[in-house]
């Protein structure tokens, strides 16, 4: 209903008349704050503009959501008396007799309200940051070292010129600086004349700047019209002009010079505005080096291509990321070749170092560290300390699924070398392992090393440069992702088409997996020729995949069937040809009961786990034998009645038909199903429940047990190892296994009953602490709150209808029966409200049946009956590897049934073309995927919708998001991409809801009346982790050593327990070795370049990244890289030690002893020097090898976990029928 005011004030402002308007609709004549059903009405008030400098001309409308509402209101203001001043100024209201605009009106009753502080202060702030700073000039360069040798150190901070833009010059001219708040970003005006940049741009167009933290600019190139502009008719591009294509992969820094000491004063009054961090002076000196002209490059190209690929690649980066200038390179070129002629083994790596040891002083002087820039130690002395590290590298310990690649990250200005970091092998990488180094991981980001299509905040450093100072400012930026198509393109589809030129090598575009295309990462090789003389290159590579006839017409499937072979898994064991078989699938299309399941034997299961024990370590072998696993041909699941057939795969396993005539075939394993998962709640199932009938309190009584738990979990040392394994932290350090095993030599926390010795040590206790941090920081920011027996499982088919079309006797099969209790089954993602079901648990089969399930342990069994499959029902799911979510948690049964939506794909709808596809039409496909990749966006759109629509998942807006959502997750396959201008838009599009917060942000938030928003703030978050100096313990009187002493004399004679110092002080060099690569993990894995961010020791002991990041995928991406990494550096730590042995074979004694011997001196090395960075994490890998041996000597027994997943009832697993 809309209704006219008449007779404002005319110097009121909006917020004042919506102040008052909203005393009157939220009194306790509309709002009872007691009714937790209540809410504030929401409405809208526009003033019509006054025509001189008042701020209205007297009159305006007031919008509320419904008639009813507003004859209420109309009645109080009137009959009762109730009037309402501004400025002592009565307005009057009166119905318009108008219609009022239906978006709005719909808006303002599924919406919240917004106090109008929120938007006044917002607005105020915009109107006074909405200023032009007039532009000198600006250069493209670096910063560098005044140098006359590797040996020079210079104080003097300069910038080498290589490129600049000013009135007059060539190029396009400048003209202002504005920060413009509302986007989050620092623009700078640019001036061009027609055909400068781009011929089909008018002659006053315009180019925008963004300048990323210690990254080059993105360009923007717009038409010169605002609505034109916001309508995309504007190009984003790599470079201005040739002259600075040539010097922008190597030069990244701004500087931008301002007219005056005025314009300085100005930007820096604007930053306060702002809210940015003050500005930093200090005085910078500017010259044209011309340091990466073409001449130079070609030369410095040529004498790369001489050196072997790893050396070549360590120089490379030392320029690609502006650590070494071509002058400083050039200087160094005769050390590096002595390096490579004395030390072929080891250049490499010694060269790895020398990169590390540049990047952390070059992160440590980008900053405030300005004002004294200095190197100071020569470029000499950091290559020659790199080299003394030789002594102590350490053998990395990769298993079999594992090896060391070169990564290069491809932005819109430069290419970024990086590693080789430990990353999953596969089928191929293994198959041409003695060329290894020919294949790279290629990945496609934005300049801040996000992925195209960020989201907002992204910290940045901007230099601004006066004449004589230059100020050094830390804002916030979104990345726009308006114009990117032609970039892609431009530049990612060109080096996808014709490869890329590293280290004076090129690569040509392999492949991708399926995991890494969402990473927006695939996989590049430089051909060779094999040890048969075969010349084997991409092409050829690809060509010996298998047969693609029957997807060769459509791109996307094409390419999502090459990349079956490159998906990361574990080589296992191999069968002949006539130990599996083909059967039929059970059900029919599109919903099949067995989509992608297929069986094996016990023999067989065995073999797959012996094989993938004796390259993880013994102790995986006291596990519970896996019933499934992931396989490259999908998934697999123990069949009891198999025999002499091994294995049997059905039709909708086989993706490509395979080359013929090969004797053996492997099994490689992606996944083996060990245990099972803990279940959590995560947002999107939260709002679905929510809107299913389950009770805010429900979920709010699980956190606040769950938040005990975080509290309790150092009560005692049970507890603390069970919070690491329940939340899978620690597990590269086997942290779970150190607690119990000290628990099993009588050690617990102090007032802890029952124990010999009380754990006193400042280490454990901050794993406690960062542990806790984690787990409150996934509370608060994801509501990922734990289910208590309720499991995350492996998706698999009862094979019993199998069993009845065999003709096999007295079959069981699931359905109706012997139900012992409700349960709910999901699969993540959960977007649709339907894509939950409660379904019914089946108890233990009747004995002397057949029972294909039986024995099964840790998967949800799903019946293979009825009209459609379960899996189909939850998210489009099926069974070549999807985990299941099962709660038996009676508060989230939901009480209210909503269908599952239709996953089914219409015919004929999959993209085709009328000719074979090509490696160029992959090219283009995987252009598009970066572009279209929205999963993340309309998740968070679809939860922002459901927050703010008082119909929650339930309104059609988000089940148009929910449909939009699974064509996004199908589109690598489907090839049908989700045009973001259709789908639904948020209801409040300036403003978030409160449980989105993170950290101290300018963004304006309202309050939330969903469950999200009480959970999110009744979650603490975790202390900070101080500094702090943790004194040596020299003479082992810890109590940790004290619990030791009595079994290091038992079995090593040392009477007194002593280690010689000598003994001990020759772990120095395997700490040196440990440190190094700590080091190189912390750096690597950083999400900031900042200079004081790297991870803590403690963070990659608990496999944790305490900083948050806008992206929630690369934190998790960096994350599992820095565990696997971290994983490999403990296998090589304690392969120095003890090598260990296969557990059917006797305990050699001697070598077991003599492994005690050298894990006590690493222990006791690691305690004398535990202020040192390294050593305690150093001292956690010796008790982990102390405490197993130990263990072999038959001193104590660990307790390990329980695995086994079942009821109450005996079942060994969930057997489930929908309701």
């Amino acid at each position: 209903m809309e209704l006219d005011l008449t007779s404002v004030d005319h110097s009121a402002s909006l917020w004042d008349v919506k102040r008052a308007v909203g005393a009157v609709l939220h009194s306790n004549v509309f709002y009872n704050p007691d009714d937790p059903k209540s809410q504030r009405i929401n409405f809208d008030v526009k003033l019509n503009e006054g025509i001189t400098a008042t701020r209205n001309n007297g009159t305006g409308k007031l919008i509320l959501p419904s008639p009813l509402i507003g004859n209420k209101f109309l009645r109080i203001i009137r009959d009762h008396g109730t009037a309402i001043a501004v400025n002592g100024r009565k307005i009057f209201f009166a119905r318009t007799g108008k219609p009022a605009d239906r978006q709005l009106i719909t808006r303002l009753a599924i919406t919240p309200y917004v106090a109008p502080e929120l938007e006044e202060a917002l607005s105020d702030k915009m109107a006074r940051l909405d200023y032009l700073i007039p532009l000198e000039k600006i250069q493209i360069g670096v910063f560098f070292r005044e140098s006359s040798g590797p040996r020079a150190v210079s104080s003097r901070c300069l910038f080498s010129n290589e490129y600049e833009l000013r009135p007059g010059g060539p190029g396009p001219g400048v003209r202002y600086l504005k920060i413009d708040y509302s986007r989050k970003i620092f623009r700078v005006q640019l001036q061009a004349q027609i055909g400068e940049i781009n011929s089909s741009v008018s002659s006053s167009s315009y180019g925008y700047l963004q300048r990323f933290r210690g990254s080059p600019a993105t360009v923007l190139l717009l038409a010169g019209d605002d609505y034109q502009d916001n309508r995309k008719f504007r190009d984003r591009i790599r470079s201005f002009d040739r002259a600075h294509d040539l010097v922008a992969p190597y030069a990244h820094h701004l500087r931008i010079t301002l007219q005056g000491e005025e314009d300085t004063a100005t930007f820096a009054r604007l930053c306060t505005i702002a809210g940015l961090a003050s500005p930093i002076h200090t005085v910078v000196e500017a010259e044209a080096r011309k340091l990466y002209i073409p001449q130079t490059m070609r030369q410095l190209n040529m004498w790369l291509n001489s050196l072997p690929f790893p050396v070549a690649f360590q120089n490379e980066a030392c320029i690609r990321n502006g650590l070494l200038t071509t002058k400083e390179l050039q200087e160094l070129r005769t050390e590096i070749e002595r390096l490579h002629q004395e030390e072929p083994l080891h250049a490499a790596d010694i060269l790895r170092h020398f990169v590390e040891i540049l990047l952390r002083e070059h992160r440590s002087s980008s900053l405030g560290t300005l004002r004294e820039y200095r190197r100071e130690r020569t470029l000499l002395n950091h290559l020659r300390a790199a080299r003394e590290r030789k002594a102590s590298f350490l053998d990395k310990r990769q298993n079999a699924g594992t090896f060391l690649c070169h990564h290069v990250t491809v932005t819109p200005t430069r290419f970024i070398p990086e590693g080789p970091y430990a990353i999953q092998s596969n089928r191929v990488i293994r198959k041409y392992s003695d060329y290894r180094t020919n294949f790279i991981r290629v990945d496609f980001k934005d300049e801040d090393r996000v992925q195209y299509r960020s989201t907002p905040d992204v910290s940045i450093y901007l230099p601004i440069v006066t004449p004589v100072s230059l100020t050094y400012v830390h804002v916030l930026s979104k990345v726009d992702d308006k114009s990117l198509r032609s970039l892609l393109d431009e530049r990612v589809g060109r080096i996808l088409k014709e490869g890329l030129d590293i280290a004076a090598r090129h690569f040509e575009f392999l492949a991708y997996s399926n995991s890494a295309l969402h990473s927006h990462a695939v996989w590049f090789v430089h051909p060779f020729t094999d040890k048969t003389g075969q010349y084997v290159d991409a092409q050829h590579i690809r060509t010996g995949l298998g047969d693609f006839s029957k997807v060769i017409h459509n791109p996307s499937l094409y390419a999502a069937r090459i990349a079956q072979a490159f998906s990361a898994t574990d080589p296992s064991v191999s069968i002949k040809q006539e130990q599996w078989e083909e059967v039929q699938d059970l059900g029919e299309k599109p919903y099949l009961f067995t989509d992608g399941c297929g069986t094996i034997s016990p023999d067989l299961a065995s073999l797959i786990w012996d094989a993938l024990c004796k390259d993880r370590g013994e102790h995986h072998k006291r596990k519970t034998l896996p019933s499934a696993y992931q396989i490259r041909f999908l998934g697999i699941v123990v069949d009891p009645e198999l025999k002499s057939i091994k294995m049997r795969l059905r039709p909708s396993m086989r993706k490509f038909e395979v080359p013929q005539g090969e004797e053996d075939a492997e099994i490689e394993i992606a996944k083996a199903f060990e245990r099972a998962g803990e279940a959590h709640l995560n947002r999107s199932l939260i709002m679905i429940l929510e809107d299913r009938g389950v009770q805010k309190a429900s979920f709010m009584r699980l956190q606040n047990d769950a938040i005990s738990d975080i509290h309790t979990a150092s009560d005692t040392l049970e507890q603390a190892g069970q919070f690491l394994r329940g939340h899978a932290l620690g597990m590269s350090f086997n942290l779970y296994y150190i607690m119990e095993g000290l628990r099993a030599m009588g050690m617990g926390i102090q007032d802890e009953d029952g124990i010999k010795y009380a754990l006193a040590d400042a280490f454990f206790d901050r794993l406690i602490t960062v542990s806790k941090s984690t787990v409150l920081r996934d509370l608060k920011y994801k509501a990922r709150i734990p289910i208590k027996d309720s499991y995350h499982l492996l998706g698999v088919a009862d094979e019993g209808p199998a069993y009845e079309r065999e003709g096999k006797p007295n079959v069981y099969m699931l359905k109706a029966g012997e139900i012992f209790g409700p349960v709910t089954i999901s699969r993540s993602p959960t977007v649709h409200p339907g894509d939950i079901q409660r379904v019914r648990a089946i108890g233990e089969p009747p004995k002397g049946k057949l029972c294909s399930f039986r024995d099964l342990k840790n998967v949800v069994v799903l019946p293979s009956v009825g009209t459609r499959s379960l899996a189909s029902c939850l998210g489009g799911g099926d069974l070549d590897g999807d985990e299941y979510q099962i709660i038996q948690e009676k508060s989230l049964l939901p009480s209210e049934h909503v269908e599952p939506a239709k996953y089914d794909e219409p015919e004929g709808e999959r993209p085709t073309q009328d000719r074979f596809s090509t490696i160029d039409d992959i090219c283009d496909f995987v252009v598009e995927y970066i572009l279209s990749d929205v999963v993340g966006l309309l998740a968070d759109r679809h939860l922002v919708v459901a927050d703010q629509s008082k119909f929650g998942t339930l309104d059609s807006r988000c089940i148009e998001l929910a449909k939009l959502c699974s064509q996004a997750t199908d589109y690598p396959k489907r090839g049908i991409p989700v045009n973001m201008s259709d789908a639904p838009r948020r209801l409040w599009p300036s403003i978030e809801p409160d449980w989105k917060q993170v950290g101290d942000s300018n963004t304006v938030y309202y309050k939330s009346c969903r469950a999200l928003g009480p959970l999110y703030h009744d979650v603490p978050l975790g202390e900070k982790l101080q500094p702090l100096a943790i004194p040596a313990a020299t003479d082992l009187s810890d109590s940790i050593s004290e619990a030791l002493k009595p079994y290091i004399s038992k079995h090593l004679g040392l009477g007194d327990w002593a280690n010689r110092d000598g003994d001990v002080l020759e772990m120095g060099s395997l700490f040196r070795g440990y440190t190094n690569e700590l080091s190189s993990t912390c750096l690597a894995h950083s999400l900031s370049e900042s200079p004081d961010s790297r991870l803590s020791e403690e963070e990659v002991v608990i496999g944790t990244i305490l900083a948050h990041d806008a992206q929630a995928r690369r934190r998790s991406d960096l994350t599992y890289r820095m565990r696997l990494h971290s994983g490999m550096l403990v296998r090589s730590v304690k392969m120095k030690l003890y090598q260990g042995q296969h557990s059917d074979q006797p305990l050699d004694q001697g070598a077991a002893r003599y492994g005690l011997s050298l894990a006590w001196r690493a222990w006791e090395f690691g305690m004398r020097n535990r202020e040192k960075f390294g050593a305690n994490s150093f001292a956690l890998i010796a008790l982990g090898s102390i405490l197993e041996l130990l263990e072999l000597f038959g001193d104590f027994e660990v307790k390990r976990p329980h695995e086994k997943v079942g009821s109450d009832r005996g079942s060994n697993g969930f057997e489930m029928e929908l309701v």
